[in-house]
C-alpha cells in the first residue's frame, strides 16, 4: 500500500510538472536537418491532415463523437498515405490528468499504425481547446493581451509542464506546438511587446523537459503575430528552441512577406493547416495549391484542414473547406489526390550540411560585373562580407543573365560557394535567384566551365554549393540566369571558400 502510495505520489507531482521523470530518449524520432525533417537516417515529407477534437471524441464538448470514430479515422489517414495528424491536447471541461490520459489513448493507437502527431498545447479562440481555468483570459472570442503578459503562467504552462513531462518518451509525437494562431493582437502595423518574450519562454520550457522532440509555434504565419518588423520575426525563429515553422493558408492565400522570414532561416516548415472552399473546381484548384507549396516552396508537410472520414457529422469537421463525406462529395477525389502524393514523397538521403571547407578566397577580390545599378550597387558590395540590403551587388535594368565575376589572385583548390541572396539580409523573398550557374575560368573572359547549375525554385535566401572533390581555378563567375521578379538582380555577398594553392595543401573530401 505504502508502494502504491508512493507512485500515485510521483505521478502526482509528474503530472503537475513539479518534477522530470528520468525517461529513455524515443526510438523514433523526427528532428530537423537543415531545411529537412530527418527520420532514420533520410529525408522525412508528408502528407498530414488536422482532425482537432481527436482526443476528445465522446466527452461533452465532442457529444456525437465516440472511440469508435477515433480508430476509424486514424484508420483512413492510414490508408490514404498520411503521416502526421495534429490534434489539440488540452480541453477546458477537465483537468490535466484527464486530457494527458485522453492523448495517451490516441498517441498510442498512432503508434501502432505508423502515424505521428503535432500536439498542439491551447487555442487563442474561445473554443473547449485551452487548459482548465482560461476562460477568463478571453473575451470577444481571443485571447487577451494579459494571458501573454504573464497570465498564461496560471494555468497554461503548468499544464505544458504536465503534458511534455508524461509523453516526453513517446514514438507518436512528432512536435510539441505552442499553441494554434497565437498572437497578442495590437492595431495593425505594430508589435506587441509580449509575444516574442512569451514564445521564448514555452519554447525553452518546453526543450528542458523534453530535448528530443521537435518544437514549433502553430502560429499563423510569422507576419500574423509580428506585423510590420521582419527584422523581430526573423530572429524568433532563429531560436533554437523552435524547430520549424508553421504556416497557415486557405484558398491558395500566399503570404509574401512571411516568405521572406522562412526563406532567411534554414529550418523546415508546414503548412499545417491548408485547405479550399467548397464549389464545383474546388479538387483541381486544391490540387494546384498543393503543387505549389510541395513543389515550388518545397514544404516539408501539407495538413488538410477538418479531415473526417465517417459518413455522419459528428461536430469536428468543417464545412466550408474541410474533407469529409457527408458535406462534400469531392471527398473520394481530395482523399485520390492526397494518396497519390503521399505515394510520392518517397525518403531521400539526406544532403550534406558541411559547409565549405578553407576559407573566403572572394572577399574583397578584383571583380567584373555585366552592369551595376550604381557605383552604390557594384560588385564590391557582394565582396565585403557585409550582408544587408545597403550593401548588395544590385544589377541594371536587362534581361537575364547578369553576372558577378571575381578574380582569386592565383590559381585556388576551390571547395565549394556560399551565395547569400536578398531573403538573407531581410529583403523580398521574389528578389532571390530561382536560378543560377557557378562557373570556373583562366581569365574575367574565359572561357567559362558550368561547376554547378543550381535551382532554387523556392528562392530561399542562403545556397551552398560544395564540390565533392576541389576545383583549381582563378576565376569564378555567378551567372544569374533568372533574377526574381525583375530584371534586377540583387546579390548581398557571394563567398568562395578555398585551401591553398591547387596541388600544394590538403583537400576536404565531400
Amino acid at each position: 500500500m505504502l508502494r502504491q502510495l508512493l507512485n500515485l505520489t510521483a505521478w502526482t507531482l509528474c503530472v503537475l510538472g513539479i518534477v522530470s521523470v528520468a525517461s529513455a530518449q524515443p526510438t523514433d524520432l523526427v528532428t530537423t536537418h537543415g531545411r529537412h525533417f530527418k527520420r532514420a537516417g533520410q529525408t522525412f515529407r508528408f502528407v498530414g491532415v488536422n482532425i482537432r477534437g481527436l482526443c476528445h471524441y465522446g466527452t461533452p464538448s465532442l457529444p456525437y463523437a465516440n472511440s469508435g470514430h477515433v480508430t476509424q479515422n486514424l484508420d483512413a489517414v492510414q490508408a490514404m498515405g498520411a503521416k502526421v495528424v495534429r490534434v489539440f491536447a488540452a480541453n477546458r471541461h477537465y483537468a490535466n490528468a484527464d486530457n494527458i490520459t485522453r492523448l495517451t489513448n490516441v498517441l498510442n493507437l498512432m503508434e501502432a499504425r505508423g502515424l505521428k502527431a503535432i500536439v498542439c498545447l491551447t487555442d487563442y479562440y474561445s473554443t473547449d481547446f485551452h487548459p482548465q481555468g482560461d476562460d477568463g483570459f478571453y473575451s470577444g472570442g481571443l485571447l487577451t493581451p494579459a494571458w501573454f503578459n504573464g497570465g498564461y503562467l496560471t494555468n497554461y504552462k503548468p499544464w505544458v509542464g504536465a503534458v511534455v513531462n508524461a509523453l516526453k518518451n513517446h514514438n507518436a509525437v512528432f512536435a510539441w506546438q505552442i499553441g494554434n494562431e497565437l498572437t497578442a493582437y495590437t492595431p495593425p502595423g505594430t508589435t506587441s511587446p509580449y509575444i516574442i518574450p512569451f514564445t521564448q519562454d514555452i519554447a525553452a520550457y518546453i526543450k528542458s523537459i523534453d530535448p528530443w522532440h521537435m518544437v514549433s509555434t502553430g502560429y499563423l504565419s510569422a507576419w500574423h503575430i509580428l506585423q510590420a518588423d521582419t527584422a523581430a520575426a526573423r530572429a524568433l525563429y532563429q531560436n533554437p528552441n523552435i524547430d520549424f515553422f508553421s504556416y497557415h493558408t486557405y484558398n491558395g492565400d500566399d503570404d509574401l512577406r512571411s516568405w521572406t522570414v522562412h526563406a532567411g532561416v534554414e529550418k523546415p516548415f508546414v503548412v499545417d493547416e491548408f485547405g479550399w472552399n467548397t464549389g464545383p473546381s474546388r479538387a483541381a484548384s486544391l490540387l494546384a495549391d498543393l503543387n505549389k507549396w510541395y513543389d515550388t516552396r518545397l514544404a516539408a508537410g501539407v495538413m488538410q484542414w477538418g479531415f473526417q472520414a465517417q459518413a455522419t457529422d459528428i461536430g469536428d469537421g468543417d464545412n466550408a473547406v474541410g474533407m469529409d463525406p457527408y458535406a462534400h462529395s469531392d471527398y473520394a477525389a481530395l482523399y485520390n489526390i492526397y494518396q497519390t502524393r503521399a505515394a510520392a514523397l518517397a525518403p531521400q538521403p539526406l544532403p550534406s550540411l558541411a559547409p565549405p571547407a578553407g576559407t573566403n578566397a572572394a572577399l574583397g577580390a578584383p571583380w567584373q560585373t555585366s552592369s551595376n545599378f550604381s557605383g552604390s550597387f557594384a560588385g564590391d558590395k557582394a565582396l565585403d562580407g557585409i550582408v544587408s540590403a545597403a550593401s548588395k551587388w544590385t544589377s541594371a535594368n536587362a534581361a537575364p543573365p547578369q553576372w558577378l565575376a571575381v578574380d582569386l589572385g592565383a590559381v585556388r583548390s576551390i571547395n565549394g560557394y556560399v551565395v547569400r541572396m536578398a531573403a538573407d539580409a531581410t529583403e523580398d523573398a521574389h528578389y532571390d535567384f530561382p536560378a543560377y550557374q557557378i562557373q570556373t575560368g583562366p581569365s574575367f573572359s574565359g572561357p567559362w566551365t558550368t561547376q554547378f547549375t543550381v535551382s532554387n525554385p523556392a528562392q530561399y535566401g542562403v545556397v551552398r554549393s560544395v564540390h565533392s572533390m576541389p576545383v583549381a581555378a582563378r576565376y569564378v563567375r555567378l551567372l544569374v540566369t533568372n533574377p526574381g521578379i525583375d530584371n534586377y538582380a540583387r546579390l548581398p555577398e557571394f563567398e568562395v571558400y578555398a585551401g591553398p594553392n591547387a596541388g600544394v595543401g590538403d583537400w576536404a573530401l565531400y
